[in-house]
């Protein structure tokens, strides 16, 4: 047995050009799944990290808790740490910069808190010590005119936010304030002054106050000893996250219904209990690996198994392929091993012991490969994700697992691959391998013909070519299905990859603005009109628009002008309204560029008529929406349509005397529309203002829209679109106009963040089309490469009997053309309908049109015929610098 793997050892060395790339495919194979499963476990800690930044490091939450259910936490063994807060108050903000946000709230915390579980970053200054010591949130520093700095002392007058009625409103409530008519104020008050010793970022999590949404700005102190605790967060062991509904159950003491409730809604709420509420973080969990649902897990798992099938599908190719030539090439010497006494078994085992060799070099090199090409890929999504994870880097964490996953896998892999040419050498006999006639199939019955095309085009050597495919076709059929994976692959990826783009493309398609201002209050015209001006004065300012719109209204009358394609996509919505009022300026260009005359169109409304819509059958429909005609009049409800009659008003009133309902309220106005338009027009209106809705979106001049709807109308907002010259300075000029209630967006933020995203999943699909496509490239060259030089011996006797060079190389062209169409004639379709399948399965969520990849196809096409035709050309011009005599005595390649 040693003289037999002593053998294989020398063959291997002999065969330098095989054994080097077949082990370049066992180290791609490798190094692939590592970076799979690498970056899929870097991503599921960066999300976990992600998770921790925004909620903190716990597994569950109890509000108002009392001593029993501390006592249950600290007795129980899966419980890692308790962290503590305590609800101090709030007290009104010193020099309050604006009305709705008048305070501070102030939350104690144990020492451990601040670290692991809420990672409370500090922008300047130290956590406190004691009691008596405060952090103040960024916030407050935004929202007060008092100019705070650390060593500062402040004294507060802390109490409680209650509604007039005494209802207690939570200290994490995250609404605006609601003191307009004195519907709350703050009682039980008492003073307490503190050392401010530290700045801190915002907070996320929402056990604290919004600080963008609430009527609060944070600040932190250290919890006291025996203080009332409020809340609890509670971090379990891993033995407690894997069990940890019944470990949640046995800290609350929870039976029956409401452990049910905990169970399948992750929360449960007691009244008169041992706590107030309690929920379990179940997003932390999930991205742990514990809290999933089955769905969750299905998705999962296909998506793990289509991964592996598509990495293993593709290296046992390689390596199958690399080890079915070397059983070729070596027939004749396993036929004379066999002759001398050697039995089935050893020869097996000399085949599985090439293999043990060769994944011994491969393996290790493929997992440095993959740590290496995984450290790379996080640089790289480290610099794409900057500002999108809320501080929060992609980190690299690749386990010890990982590791043995990717060099069990590809060993077993190795182990497939080599175990039929095994069982095939260990049973070829003695006598017809020394012959070498195996491979080469003759037909007695029937002699090969080939087509007299063939002969007219490619002479005697295309005509030798194509008969010595039809009786190769073991190695004729390797060579095509490598190509043909390759193909199938790089197709349905790129369509993948296409649909991708689409989406990302379609969100920000013609969209002429960088910077969208929304007016959260209610305003009168002139109010609306007089921030509009002050936001304009912006220098950096290029163009803007003004605009109302208003949700709530009801068009009476819509339906009845609905087409059959409307009916057919069973389109509910077309009474609703989604009107759009623009200022006059902006109208009058937008209407102009649609080829109509203004003074027939600024007392009346467009309205979309474009639709994409799933049926109930899951199939797509699209289609125009409306057939109305022009100046078509209906009834709109700017208020809703009446809910009420008369008789029902006089009916409730039996019972509930203080109702009211004034039908004067509800009453309709004409609403006329001119003409009806498409939604996806290009136009810095259309694509900036108007609703993606299925419903028709409305769309009046700002003189008509203020005809339509009262200034006191609930249900109208104002947005202004921006595009800006320096969309950073113009955001900053606006929330430094200190205007209440308006959320100021970068749209380029969005716009970054959307190419990063699309930008990544490109860089991964790519990256895995591109290794999938080496590990074929590898696959193909070994097997065209091998089979030229094993035919050596072939060429070199045509070439002693005149063939000339020529008519040599019209023979290798015809190969490499039936190599490529063949390969091209099954891999494109099953290509298409690897896209397609990933078109239907994406069909749920995204309402795209299926279209056809050309360029994909095109791509391929190209890179079959030009790869074929490299290996092909690499390989013979090593065939022709061989000599004749010395390659026909020569048994080794």
């Amino acid at each position: 047995m040693k003289i037999l793997n002593k053998l294989t050892v020398k063959n291997l060395k002999l065969n330098k050009s095989r054994t080097i790339v077949t082990i370049i495919g066992i180290m791609l194979s490798c190094a692939l799944i590592m970076v799979v499963a690498g970056m899929a476990a870097s991503a599921q800690q960066t999300m976990v990290n992600l998770q921790i930044n925004i909620t903190g490091n716990y597994d569950l939450f109890v509000k108002g808790a009392n001593k029993k259910i501390i006592d249950n936490a600290q007795a129980n063994r899966n419980v890692k740490d308790i962290y503590i807060k305590q609800n101090l108050g709030c007290a009104y903000l010193p020099q309050a910069k604006f009305d709705t946000k008048p305070y501070i709230n102030v939350v104690a915390f144990n020492e451990k808190s601040f670290t692991d579980c809420f990672n409370v970053t500090l922008k300047e200054g130290r956590l406190p010590q004691n009691g008596n010591e405060l952090v103040l949130s960024q916030s407050v520093i935004e929202n007060s005119r008092a100019e705070f700095k650390i060593g500062d002392t402040i004294t507060l007058d802390l109490g409680k936010r209650v509604y007039v009625s005494g209802a207690e409103i939570p200290l994490n409530d995250t609404e605006y304030f609601i003191d307009e008519n004195g519907l709350e104020k703050l009682v039980d008050t008492h003073k307490k002054t503190y050392t401010v010793v530290g700045v801190f970022n915002k907070v996320s999590s929402s056990y604290f106050a919004a600080d963008s949404n609430s009527a609060s700005s944070s600040a932190f102190t250290l919890a006291e000893e025996n203080a009332d605790i409020n809340d609890l967060f509670i971090s379990f062991t891993s033995d407690g996250e894997k069990d940890y509904i019944t470990t949640s159950g046995e800290i609350l003491n929870l039976t029956g219904d409401d452990f049910e409730s905990l169970k399948n809604d992750f929360e449960v709420y007691l009244e008169n209990g041992d706590f107030d509420e309690a929920s379990i973080n179940k997003d932390l969990l999930r991205y742990k690996g514990f809290a999933l649902s089955d769905e969750y897990m299905r998705m999962l798992l296909s998506l793990a198994v289509i991964i592996i099938v598509i990495i293993a599908i593709s290296s046992i190719f390689v390596i199958r392929n690399s080890f079915a030539i070397s059983i070729t090439e070596k027939t004749k010497l396993y036929g004379m091993l066999a002759s001398i006494g050697a039995t089935s078994k050893q020869i097996r085992h000399n085949v599985l012991f090439e293999g043990f060799v060769l994944g011994i070099i491969g393996i290790p090199a493929g997992i440095l490969l993959g740590v290496g090409v995984i450290a790379l890929l996080v640089v790289i999504l480290n610099a794409l994700l900057e500002n999108m994870l809320n501080g929060i880097s992609f980190v690299y964490a690749v386990p010890w697992w990982v590791a043995v996953i990717s060099a069990v896998m590809s060993a077993v892999i190795i182990l497939f691959s080599t175990l039929s040419s095994a069982f095939r050498a260990s049973r070829i006999a003695p006598i017809t391998a020394i012959r070498g006639n195996n491979d080469i199939k003759i037909n007695k019955k029937k002699s090969y013909k080939s087509p007299k095309f063939i002969k007219k085009l490619f002479g005697v050597g295309g005509e030798i070519a194509y008969k010595n495919l039809k009786r190769s076709k073991k190695k004729y059929r390797t060579t095509v299905i490598s190509i043909i994976i390759t193909v199938a692959m790089f197709i349905s990826i790129s369509t993948f990859i296409e649909y991708g783009l689409k989406i990302a493309g379609d969100h920000f398609k013609d969209m002429p603005y960088n910077i969208t201002v929304h007016a959260n209050d209610k305003l009168s015209y002139e109010e609306y009109e007089n921030i509009y001006k002050r936001i304009i004065a912006d220098t950096d300012i290029n163009s803007s628009i003004k605009a109302c719109e208003n949700y709530y209204g009801n068009i009476v009358g819509l339906t009845d002008y609905y087409t059959e394609d409307a009916k057919a996509a069973e389109l509910s919505g077309g009474d609703l309204a989604y009107v759009f009022g623009v200022d006059n300026k902006s109208f009058k260009e937008y209407v102009t560029a649609l080829g109509y005359n203004y003074d027939d169109v600024k007392d009346k409304a467009l309205i979309t008529n474009d639709f994409k819509y799933y049926n109930s059958d899951n199939i797509l429909i699209k289609g125009k929406e409306f057939d109305l005609p022009m100046n078509t009049v209906v009834k709109l409800y700017p208020n809703g349509t009446p809910s009420y009659t008369e008789d029902d008003i006089k009916e409730i009133q039996k019972t509930d005397p203080d109702f009211v309902y004034n039908p004067d309220d509800y009453k309709s106005v004409d609403l006329v529309i001119y003409d009806t338009i498409n939604k996806e027009v290009p136009g810095s209106i259309v694509s900036s203002i108007m609703s993606t809705l299925n419903e028709g979106s409305v769309l009046v001049s700002e003189d008509y829209f203020k005809k339509l709807f009262a200034e006191d109308n609930d249900h109208t907002t104002g947005v202004i679109v921006i595009d800006s010259a320096d969309p950073v300075n113009t955001v900053e000029y606006i929330n430094n106009l200190d205007i209440e209630n308006l959320d100021v967006f970068n749209i380029n933020e969005q716009k970054e963040q959307m190419n990063a995203i699309v930008l990544i999943i490109a860089i991964f699909a790519y990256g895995f089309i591109i290794v999938i496509s080496l590990i074929g490239i590898t696959n193909v060259f070994n097997t065209i490469n091998t089979n030229m030089r094993l035919r050596s011996k072939e060429f070199a006797m045509l070439k002693s009997i005149g063939m000339t060079k020529k008519e040599f190389n019209r023979m290798i062209r015809l190969e490499s053309l039936f190599y490529g169409l063949k390969s091209l004639l099954i891999g494109v379709p099953l290509g298409l309908l690897g896209g397609y399948a990933i078109f239907k399965a994406t069909g749920n969520t995204i309402m795209l049109d299926y279209s056809f990849p050309t360029m994909a196809v095109l791509i391929s096409i190209v890179f079959v015929f030009f790869v074929v035709w490299l290996i092909m050309k690499i390989s013979i011009s090593k065939v022709n610098k061989q000599n004749i005599i010395e390659t026909i005595r020569n048994d080794n390649i």
